[in-house]
């Protein structure tokens, strides 16, 4: 029995067994194809969406690339207007002579920036280019662009250096006619005194000359300087005015005192050519005028009067 025991116990094995690998069997024959379909789905769809992605990327950066170079050729046409505009207003300064400003130099700097002649690109946005080629002339313009914004900026900057040696050299023109104009002011109060109607307008001019001398003491404005000579151009003027009018009264009362001699001098010359007589002579004698020096001749019918 031990035997026939042992015997049962290696059938049930077998069958066991032979039962076991008809089951792997049939799992084999069912699993690879599920899964081959399953791998072959997937890969499809992960190829189709790559490819979208790809082509979402390119129209992407083909997009970017032509939004960009359009925005450097609105720039551009900013940057030119802009230029435009600087060269305007430097104008005026470069047709200024070394005379005018301070440092002639930054006049010949001015002239040389303004002969800068901005480029022409000929590169273009059209959306039929690759974005690499657009990329490319959106480089090449916005290089272009920024070498006009530096001389810009080097033209403004030289402008107002310019600017700034013009009324410098404005300054110091208007202290040397300051000064000069003090020295005239101080030498016509000197030559004016006895010689104005009203004293005041002296005093006035004194006071007007210490005020100028202390501007010339300390840094002041253009303005500052052209108020103070024009107020003492003016005191100047009041008193040339007034000198020459009692210039005016002096020769008026010249004139009358010449005058009044001549109207006595006609009917005295009248009488003395009709008939010479002792009180003709007498006339010209108080009054000492020499024309009545030379008519001792007709004094001589006199005598005999006397000596009758």
């Amino acid at each position: 029995m031990g035997v026939g025991e042992h015997a049962k116990d290696d059938v049930s094995l077998a069958e066991d067994s032979s039962a076991d690998s008809t089951d792997e069997v049939a799992v084999y024959r069912h699993i690879p194809v599920t899964r081959i379909a399953g791998i072959m789905l997937v890969l499809v769809i992960v190829t189709g969406l790559a490819a979208g992605l790809v082509m979402a990327k390119k129209n992407y950066d083909h997009q970017k690339a032509l939004t960009s170079c359009n925005h450097v050729i609105k720039q551009a046409d900013i940057v030119r207007i802009a230029w435009d505009k600087v060269l305007k207003q430097a104008e005026p300064y470069v047709k200024l002579q070394d005379k005018d400003v301070q440092d002639p130099k930054s006049l010949e700097l001015l002239a040389k920036i303004m002969q800068y002649q901005p480029s022409i690109s000929t590169e273009n946005c059209d959306p039929s280019l690759t974005a690499d080629r657009l990329n490319r002339n959106r480089a090449e313009i916005g290089r272009e662009n920024n070498q006009l914004r530096t001389q810009i900026r080097n033209l403004h900057d030289t402008v107002g250096t310019v600017k700034a040696s013009q009324k410098q050299q404005q300054i110091d023109n208007a202290q040397n006619i300051l000064s000069q104009t003090i020295e005239d002011a101080d030498r016509l109060y000197k030559e004016s005194e006895n010689k104005v109607r009203d004293d005041n307008t002296r005093a006035r001019l004194n006071e007007q000359i210490t005020h100028a001398r202390l501007m010339t003491r300390d840094h002041q404005s253009l303005d500052v300087y052209d108020r103070t000579i024009q107020d003492l151009n003016e005191v100047m003027q009041i008193v040339r005015d007034s000198m020459t009018t009692v210039e005016n009264e002096d020769t008026s009362d010249a004139g009358h005192s010449d005058g009044s001699t001549q109207p006595g001098s006609d009917p005295q010359s009248s009488n003395q050519q009709s008939a010479p007589s002792s009180e003709g002579l007498s006339s010209p004698v108080t009054q000492g005028n020499p024309t009545w020096e030379v008519p001792g001749q007709s004094a001589i019918p006199s005598f005999p009067d006397q000596l009758g």
